[in-house]
Parts: structure tokens; sequence; C-alpha cells
């Protein structure tokens, strides 16, 4: 395990969350799962959202005056770069938990 001045670790490759762990790693298994439940669900709205965004943007005129990306463009990369970072919470919890839990659709 290597820390890094950003608080994650990395174990074999993989960054993980170091606060993350610490609050959850002695946490009941019954209660982890239900965290890490709602850490997908949300990191599924925020897919959706991001997919959304990528849509807009798509369909939104180029923009030139400026030097500006455009509004659409950034809404779009605000939401992917909140989903990569709840992917990273999700990673983390399953990581502590040591399994995937059954997520039903919602």
């Amino acid at each position: 395990m290597v820390a890094d001045s950003n608080s994650t670790v990395q174990l074999k490759h993989k960054v993980t969350l170091r606060p993350i762990v610490g609050l959850t790693e002695s946490l009941p298994k019954r209660d982890l799962e239900q965290i890490t439940v709602e850490a997908i669900r949300t990191h599924r709205r925020l897919r959706d959202t991001a997919e959304a965004r990528y849509e807009e943007s798509r369909k939104a005129p180029p923009v030139s005056v400026g030097g500006t990306a455009g509004p659409a463009r950034i809404a779009y990369v605000a939401a992917m770069i909140d989903m990569h970072a709840q992917q990273m919470v999700v990673s983390t919890l399953l990581d502590v938990l040591g399994h995937i839990p059954l997520v039903p659709a919602d």
C-alpha cells in the first residue's frame, strides 16, 4: 500500500480513497452494503445525467465567440466529472465490502 499527497492509496495499481476506507472499514457488512447500494444508485443517476448532457451538447450549435466551449459542453464536462468522481467512491466501497451487492433496477 502506497499513500500519495492526494489522500489516496494505491493497492495493486488501484486507486482507493483512503478517507472512505477509514470511515467504512469497521462498519457491519449489512450497513456497508446499504451505503454501497445507495452509492451505486447515485452513480447511475449521475451517468444518466451525463448522457443527457452529452446529447444536449451534440445538438447545441458550435460556439466560437469568446473562446469558450459553450454552456452545453461545459455542462457535459461537469456532469462527466461528477460521474467519474462517484465511480471512485463506488469502487472504493466495493473494495471494502468485498463483493458486488445486488442492486435492483430503478
